[in-house]
Order: C-alpha cells, then sequence, then structure tokens
C-alpha cells in the first residue's frame, strides 16, 4: 500500500513562523521535557485557563482540576524556577493578544500548536526505529490512488494536524489535535479521520487528541453528535499523552 503525506509548504513555513515566538518556543520547550504528572500538569493550565484573567486567578478557574490548582500553588509558594519561567511566557502570550472575541479566537490558534507540536516530536520518537518511516505535520493524505487534495473539498477537510507511517509494517496513524475540544459544528474532521481508516483497510489508526481528560471530549462528541459512532476512532486526552 503506497501511503504519503504532502506538505503545505506554504502553510509549513507560517507554522514555523509561529514556532519563533519566544513565548511559544519557551512554552513548548517545557512540555517536551516533561513527562508523566508533571507534563499532565502543564497541560491543564493551558486547557483550562484560556484568556489572561484565568492565570490571574487559577483558583477561580472551575474547570480546571483541584489537584492541578494545589500543584500550581506549591509550585508559586516555592518559587519553583521553572514553573515560574513556564508561566512568565504562558502569561506573556495570553496577555499579548486583546481580550476580545477576535483576539481571542487569535489566541485559540497559537493555543492549537502546542498539542500538535508535543505529539509531532513524540511520535516521531516512536517511529525513528526506521529511518524509512514517514512523519509529517499539517499535511494532506494519499492512499494509493486516492489524494484528499483531489478527492475531499475543503469545506469536507483536506488536511490532517500529523500523520505517521511504517512503509514496511504497513502500519500508520492520523491525528487530528485540540488543546480543548470544541466540535459543535465540525463533524466533517470525524468523518475525515473514518475515510483516511477506510481507505486504508484499518492499516492506518486514527486520533483525536486533546490537553483534556478523554471522558469530557467523549462527552462533548455525544452532546453534539448523537448517534454518530465513535467506535472507529481512537480518542487520546491528557492521561494518555502524558503516558506516551
Amino acid at each position: 500500500m503506497r501511503v504519503e503525506f504532502p506538505v503545505d509548504e506554504k502553510s509549513e513555513r507560517y507554522l514555523k513562523e509561529l514556532e519563533e515566538d519566544e513565548d511559544i518556543s519557551a512554552i513548548n520547550s517545557f512540555l517536551l521535557s516533561k513527562r508523566g504528572e508533571d507534563f499532565s500538569n502543564y497541560a491543564s493550565i493551558i486547557c483550562f485557563c484560556f484568556k489572561e484573567k484565568d492565570l490571574m486567578d487559577l483558583n477561580r478557574v472551575h474547570t480546571l482540576p483541584e489537584k492541578v490548582k494545589i500543584w500550581a500553588k506549591k509550585k508559586m509558594l516555592e518559587n519553583d524556577p521553572t514553573f515560574m519561567d513556564f508561566f512568565k511566557h504562558l502569561f506573556s502570550l495570553y496577555s499579548s493578544f486583546p481580550q476580545t472575541e477576535e483576539g481571542l479566537s487569535i489566541l485559540g490558534k497559537r493555543r492549537s500548536l502546542f498539542p500538535e507540536i508535543y505529539l509531532y516530536h513524540r511520535i516521531k520518537e516512536n517511529y525513528s526505529y526506521n529511518p524509512k518511516n514517514i512523519v509529517r505535520r499539517d499535511c494532506y493524505v494519499i492512499i494509493d490512488e486516492w489524494d484528499s487534495r483531489q478527492n475531499r473539498t475543503k469545506v469536507d477537510g483536506q488536511k490532517i494536524d500529523i500523520g505517521a507511517w511504517d512503509p514496511e509494517k504497513e502500519t500508520g496513524q492520523c491525528y487530528e489535535c485540540k488543546v480543548k475540544f470544541y466540535m459543535k459544528e465540525k463533524e466533517h474532521q470525524l468523518n475525515f479521520l473514518e475515510a483516511i481508516r477506510e481507505r486504508s483497510e484499518g492499516k492506518i489508526n486514527v486520533f483525536l487528541a486533546s490537553f483534556a481528560p478523554k471522558r469530557i471530549i467523549l462527552r462533548q462528541l455525544q452532546s453534539f453528535f448523537p448517534g454518530h459512532d465513535l467506535s472507529k476512532i481512537n480518542i487520546f486526552g491528557i492521561d494518555e499523552l502524558k503516558n506516551l
């Protein structure tokens, strides 16, 4: 089976420019340096705090898990240098945009980079055993004669956030990544992942991945798309990501 993940070069240049931002680059480095509960705590703050005022008083963010609030308070009281540096860059990023609907929308696009970059690097590590393996970001999908650039419209969805393929084992993965899932009007993203799985005859496993807990993702998907069979899509929440 021939599988390719062509990259949109214009989009690739744009993403690189965003990632060169001092705050975004620093936050990505923090996340990639953490594993287990530490990663989960840092990622949860990004997930559940999406406005400048949220960072100013973590205790008032009712969706932020209590265990994360306790952990963050302890780090602040100890003046932990790593946590304080992370928090400084996160606050700088958030406060650099107007706290309006338009400003928060732009900020949301920056925040969406964090799970994508984290997963991209972890998957590259997992596929590094063979130099022939392919791992791409923000890419189109080709499976034999099926090409998402030609066989799907932009409304249908043509690109995925991450694609990985082992040509010798003929196995792969495709991911759609979000900081916090809100897909009320985006059922086409589910359909696209399901189409990839079907076209690959199950050789490519498809995933939705988020910094939110898996139970929250499932609850939202079931609420937004009642009756949609989710059995063909794997869900990765914060607990799954912290163990990669």
